[in-house]
């Protein structure tokens, strides 16, 4: 698209492009264009140079609803003015920097975020998360592959009074739960591969049981404690 100066938005009606196997969009000299009102969904994969997102997010996708960010090692920061309010998913997989940046995140002003996954073998994190640095709406929340992280930060957890799944994967020297212990608001708690953790989350007789007695629905190590 070439020079159309009075373009200000795309979007397409549901099931135009359901043959569609590829798509590459240019747009060029277009000085009305502002956003994409119809897009709900962007994943970038293994985009190894990637450094920034695009500035103006917020604005630019007003409908946007999940983002989900593989492989980009060297993806720094998210744009100025945050990432768009509606969105309810987040996943960072595989993003070193922009996981040793993670406080300049901005999410507490996501009001509509409900699910966030992290995945890193960031060596630096060793307690996570930190203090406001996660939306009290989060009901959803899984932390996986951290290679050097011991313990949960109780100060980070301590708002989050929605959260309803925990899930802990692969973070194979995390040793304990906060002593504060988890939000009563959790209905599910899923550990695996987290030999410490588990070893202290034995039923009953684990230094970490009476943390998560309250939690309805336990699994681990794909066993399901009740």
């Amino acid at each position: 698209m070439y020079e159309c100066e009075n373009l200000e938005s795309l979007s397409a009606s549901e099931g135009s492009y359901l043959d569609l196997t590829s798509l590459s969009l240019g747009i060029m000299e277009c000085p009305n264009f502002v956003s994409f009102p119809r897009l709900t969904e962007i994943i970038i994969f293994n985009c190894k140079f990637l450094k920034s997102l695009p500035e103006g997010m917020h604005t630019l996708l007003p409908s946007l609803v999940a983002l989900q960010l593989y492989g980009c090692p060297e993806l720094e920061s998210f744009p100025q003015g945050g990432l768009p309010s509606n969105l309810v998913t987040l996943c960072i997989f595989m993003c070193e920097k922009l996981i040793s940046y993670r406080m300049e995140w901005g999410l507490q002003g996501l009001h509509s975020l409900k699910v966030l996954k992290v995945e890193s073998k960031c060596e630096e994190v060793k307690s996570f998360p930190e203090e406001a640095l996660l939306p009290p709406t989060l009901t959803t929340f899984s932390i996986s592959s951290f290679a050097n992280l011991k313990s949960l930060n109780a100060k980070g957890f301590r708002h989050l009074n929605s959260l309803k799944s925990l899930k802990l994967w692969h973070c194979n020297k995390l040793q304990c739960l906060p002593e504060e212990g988890l939000p009563t608001s959790l209905f599910e708690l899923q550990i695996s591969s987290c030999p410490l953790l588990e070893e202290g989350c034995e039923k009953e007789k684990g230094k970490d049981w009476l943390k998560i007695a309250h939690i309805p629905y336990i699994c681990i190590d794909k066993q399901i404690i009740r």
